[in-house]
């Protein structure tokens, strides 16, 4: 999701991605983000100065005149919350714009409606503002990194309302469009709960299971287990036509790309074992199966997920002596090594705790727990939603090593 910023940073990618639109119309044309009522021409320069506008550039001004709250996503839980996790919604803004176009100073033109059209041109062809994009115009904030894209629309706007918004700016009616950025979502500040793993499921630990089905003449995955593997472990992919050829497994990344191709040995005709790289990054990667035939062709299995676990590393269990004012800091050590814009947690108990930011991978983290009473706590650290292994599977019980002591 977005921190705090987000809201500027929308109104600095709308700037950038207009300013491009509206020099197609005039090119001196400028796109400034004032209030109506003050003066939104742009300032004279060696460069016009001269003209008989007075030393005025053509503007189409950009202000943000409401937001409001989206109904649909405020009770909505956060994207990547887990079954069983409790984290406060955050806050779903829809942003109100108002686009006005100037001419220059004193000057009988249609350039108004040429920088409206212009603009409203832009945005009808592209009306959402990609990661990329946000990222260049706005690097201060993190709204690239939030999963709901957002998306400008015109506003339906009664000449009435448009009469009463511009009575209450105390400015003069000038020609304007209005236009809605749907959604923003600002992370709530507010900490979470993260219970701790269920240790068994079902009499025998298996939980569900599901008969088999006849083989499908094309290649199908269907399974992966562990259902959370390790960098260096073996992990097997399980469906149905996968002995059909010689195998090899392609891993892909949201943050990191790929594929990285690993190959893989059949285990019958319904399942590949494939042994993953010590330096695969945590978190969620999408794998699949391209089995190669002798004469060339090859054939590859739709993508499933597959959760590669970090692993907590150093002196465990870790001691920490309490802050006698302020947070108290806490420097874990893990493996594989976590990438900038990777989301990095550490669960003390149930409480999360955000990682300080990183600008290069990293095997050291830092994070700041506030408060915190002297205790042993349980750790895990979660990177892109995959939590550290902290129960043990045979003997039903959560690892001793893997906490945190507090004096």
């Amino acid at each position: 999701m977005s921190d705090a910023l987000a809201v500027a940073a929308v109104t600095e990618t709308l700037r950038a991605a207009l300013q491009t639109a509206v020099r197609r119309a005039a090119p001196d044309a400028v796109v400034t983000v004032r209030h109506p009522a003050a003066p939104v021409l742009a300032d004279d320069t060696a460069d016009n100065a001269g003209d008989e506008a007075g030393g005025r550039a053509p503007t189409l001004n950009v202000f943000l005149y409401r937001t409001s709250v989206d109904a649909a996503w405020r009770n909505t839980d956060p994207p990547g919350t887990r079954p069983g996790e409790t984290r406060p919604p955050a806050l779903p803004l829809v942003l109100h714009y108002l686009f006005t176009g100037y001419a220059p100073r004193d000057a009988d033109s249609t350039l108004p409606e040429r920088l409206l059209g212009a603009a409203m041109s832009a945005l009808h062809d592209q009306p959402v503002l990609h990661a990329d994009a946000v990222r260049a115009a706005a690097d201060f904030s993190d709204l690239h990194r939030q999963p709901e894209p957002v998306r400008l629309t015109p506003a339906a706007m009664p000449a009435d309302e448009m009469w009463r918004l511009w009575t209450a700016l105390g400015h003069g009616y000038r020609l304007s469009v209005a236009y809605e950025a749907r959604v923003v979502l600002l992370d709530s500040s507010a900490p979470g709960r993260t219970p701790l793993p269920v240790l068994r499921r079902g009499s025998a630990g298996l939980g569900p299971q599901a008969a088999p089905t006849p083989a499908d003449p094309w290649p199908v995955l269907r399974s992966v287990l562990p259902a959370v593997a390790s960098p260096g472990g073996d992990v097997v992919l399980s469906g149905s036509g996968l002995g059909s050829g010689e195998a090899t497994v392609r891993l892909t990344h949201p943050l990191l790309g790929g594929p990285v191709v690993l190959p893989a040995r059949a285990e019958g005709r319904a399942a590949v074992r494939v042994t993953l790289d010590e330096e695969l990054a945590a978190g969620r990667w999408s794998a699949v199966v391209v089995l190669s035939s002798p004469d060339g062709d090859a054939r590859t299995t739709a993508p499933v997920a597959l959760r590669i676990a970090p692993r907590l590393g150093g002196a465990l269990p870790l001691s920490v002596a309490r802050a006698a004012k302020g947070a108290t800091v806490l420097s874990v050590e893990c493996a594989p090594a976590v990438h900038p814009g990777q989301r990095a947690e550490l669960l003390v108990a149930d409480l999360p705790v955000p990682a300080e930011p990183f600008t290069r991978a990293t095997r050291k983290l830092r994070f700041r727990l506030a408060g915190g009473l002297p205790g042993r706590y349980p750790l895990r650290l979660r990177v892109d939603g995959v939590d550290s292994p902290l129960a043990d599977a045979q003997a039903e019980r959560f690892d001793a090593d893997a906490a945190v002591v507090i004096t």
